[in-house]
Formats: C-alpha cells, sequence, structure tokens
C-alpha cells in the first residue's frame, strides 16, 4: 500500500476526483514492480 500523509492525498484527489476510491486500497502487484523499477528513481537537487 502506498502511503502518504492526508494533505498530499487531498491535493492529489482534488485534481483527480477518481483517484478517491483507491484511498484504502492495497496494490497487489507493488513488492513485483519494485524489484523492477525500484533502480529507476529521480535523485539530486532537481528530482
Amino acid at each position: 500500500m502506498v502511503v502518504v500523509e492526508d494533505a498530499m492525498w487531498n491535493s492529489y484527489i482534488s485534481s483527480y476526483k477518481a483517484a478517491g476510491q483507491f484511498r484504502h486500497c492495497n496494490f497487489p502487484y507493488y513488492d513485483q514492480l519494485t524489484s523492477i523499477y525500484a533502480k529507476d528513481q529521480a535523485t539530486g537537487k532537481d528530482a
């Protein structure tokens, strides 16, 4: 499950109303996707 502070979530759903349905849902493929994409993260001052 992706966890963010309420203020961040509320900011996001104010732009994408349909995202509200995913507020308390697990993401079943999270572990598999992190093994693929975890190395591809933005880092540094412009991230």
